[in-house]
């Protein structure tokens, strides 16, 4: 029977809320196929070749990541009745939302894994950037660090940003605007040490609103940014 993966983030928290310390782990010799990956990173289900600390930016992060991608690959397992597939993907969706159970901003972040095997990080646009403005708002920037740490921390997971507006104004400048939002967030993360080259952007402005414009609350939903984070394909 198929379990859903919103059990990853319930447990994760739970098993955060009672963890002080994580036991250290032995170093693990990389398969063949992982040999010439960079030793900064390390495989989804595996550990760090070169025996150097996660690189996600903060404790919570780091202890989070780990508890939620350890029930992520459990979770994940079982729902693709123990395939490697589905237990990598299940470890990514467990790891972004143990990274992101420190955030104060943690309730406010849609984490969904979706067809494709992808997590989707539904961020809106409120507590990412002032009104009008492409600038990260300082107090988000924790947050944002911890999820360019765990995108760094795996190898081969890469990161898709695409920047949604409302439908206020004209759609040429919503547009502009949520394509500067996406590169935004995407030269953060570089700056944060996430290789360009493993993040994409996009701008897609007032095109896929997921509410009704009509209402301040429906606008306030339809500004949003959205991070779509992917496993190395198999």
């Amino acid at each position: 029977m198929k379990l859903p993966r919103s059990l990853v983030a319930s447990v994760a928290t739970i098993a955060l809320a009672g963890c002080q310390t994580m036991p250290s782990q032995p170093s693990q010799a990389q398969p063949p196929q992982q040999q010439a990956m960079s030793n900064n990173c390390k495989p989804l289900g595996g550990t760090n070749n070169s025996g150097s600390q996660p690189n996600s930016n903060t404790q919570n992060a780091m202890i989070g990541a780990a508890i939620g991608g350890l029930l992520g690959g459990v979770v994940g397992s079982k729902a693709a009745n123990k395939s490697s597939v589905g237990a990598r993907n299940g470890l990514l969706l467990g790891a972004m939302t143990g990274a992101l159970i420190g955030s104060k901003y943690n309730s406010m972040i849609g984490v969904t894994e979706q067809p494709d095997g992808s997590v989707k990080l539904n961020i809106p646009g409120s507590v990412m950037f002032r009104s009008g403005s492409a600038e990260i708002s300082p107090e988000f920037a924790s947050t944002l660090d911890s999820v360019g740490g765990t995108i760094k921390e795996y190898c081969g997971v890469t990161g898709t940003i695409i920047g949604h507006t409302d439908s206020t104004g004209s759609a040429e400048l919503n547009k502009r605007l949520s394509m500067d939002r996406a590169r935004s967030v995407s030269s953060y993360l570089s700056a944060r040490g996430v290789d360009p080259v493993r993040l994409s952007q996009d701008g897609r402005g007032p095109d896929e609103p997921v509410a009704s414009n009509s209402t301040e609350a429906g606008r306030a939903q339809n500004r949003r940014v959205e991070i779509f984070v992917r496993p190395p394909a198999p």
